[in-house]
């Protein structure tokens, strides 16, 4: 027997997790508890972007009936990380949502229902960016296959790449371990670089950079100055700066000499040194320039400087 549920039946968001300056970074909506485990976290990573996870494991199938209504146009990036689900929408339209595959949406005002099946655990992350973020971002564009109002439209589905499966686990990861608000919104903005290439138009050829390009690289640049000790990504850097991979890579080695991946190693095993001198143990400056696991730093270090870390600190 299917049952049917809207908004009335979803108890209020409530804080999930500890609050970080007086306010918690995930709100959860969740349904009734007869119907099994259900339940949707919700954080607003800026303004018009907005990260979704959601964990259902519902005990009969089940009909859940949404409304969306916005003032313009939105772009909705969904990864079915288990199970599979759907959603048909008020004009005919049924949207897929399949385990290992990203499913891109446009959508403004619209209704519809969303279909999970009894006694399957579906997990899926949603990031929605509204459309005067993707102008902040120059990825306005995007929209434009979905034309001037899109109630609803599909703009791509297909099995998720390499990439964007790594994105999405650090997302869950951070998700689960309550993880700060810049290294979500870093991988956030990754994925939604990520996930716009294909709708991206092929990047023009190289040529002599122009203001507009060069501010952009400077912006860039001050980016890796500022976060190197997150998860920095060229993906996140392209869609910060509202560049593409191509022209961000052409154009650092065009003003800089070098590359993005190299420019952020040079800070990240600058800042080292100074912090190994400064008497900081190993693990600590690890950590701090956006090492992860101490082996990974430690190799680093001695690949650039030709010498261990626990040297330098020996050594002060």
């Amino acid at each position: 027997m299917t049952f049917r549920i809207d908004a009335a039946d979803i108890a209020a968001p409530a804080p999930r997790g500890p609050a970080r300056g007086g306010q918690a970074l995930w709100w959860r909506s969740q349904l009734p508890a007869a119907l099994g485990p259900c339940s949707n976290d919700v954080c607003r990573l800026e303004d018009g972007l907005t990260l979704a996870y959601a964990d259902y494991r519902p005990g009969r199938d089940l009909l859940e009936s949404s409304a969306i209504e916005r003032a313009g146009r939105a772009l909705t990036i969904t990864l079915a990380l288990e199970g599979a689900s759907s959603t048909l929408v008020s004009d005919g339209q049924c949207f897929a949502f399949n385990a290992g595959h990203s499913t891109v949406t446009a959508f403004a005002s619209v209704r519809g229902l969303r279909r999970f099946p009894a006694q399957r655990r579906v997990r899926q992350l949603r990031l929605i960016a509204h459309e005067a973020l993707l102008q902040r971002y120059g990825l306005e564009h995007l929209l434009d296959a979905a034309g001037a109002d899109a109630g609803a439209r599909q703009l791509f589905f297909d099995a998720q790449g390499g990439a964007s499966r790594q994105l999405a686990r650090t997302l869950v990861h951070l998700h689960d371990r309550d993880g700060g608000l810049l290294a979500l919104q870093i991988a956030a903005l990754s994925l939604l670089s990520e996930q716009s290439r294909a709708l991206l138009a092929p990047a023009p050829a190289p040529g002599r950079l122009g203001d507009h390009e060069r501010q952009r690289l400077l912006q860039a640049r001050d980016i890796l100055l500022q976060q190197y000790g997150q998860a920095l990504s060229i993906a996140y850097l392209c869609t910060a700066t509202g560049s593409n991979e191509f022209k961000l890579k052409q154009g650092f080695r065009e003003l800089f000499g070098t590359s993005p991946h190299r420019m952020l190693t040079e800070i990240r095993m600058k800042k080292a040194w100074e912090l190994l001198e400064s008497g900081l143990r190993v693990s600590t400056v690890a950590d701090h320039v956006g090492y992860r696991h101490l082996s990974s730093f430690s190799a680093a270090f001695e690949r650039h400087y030709g010498r261990t870390p626990r040297s330098v600190a020996r050594s002060r």
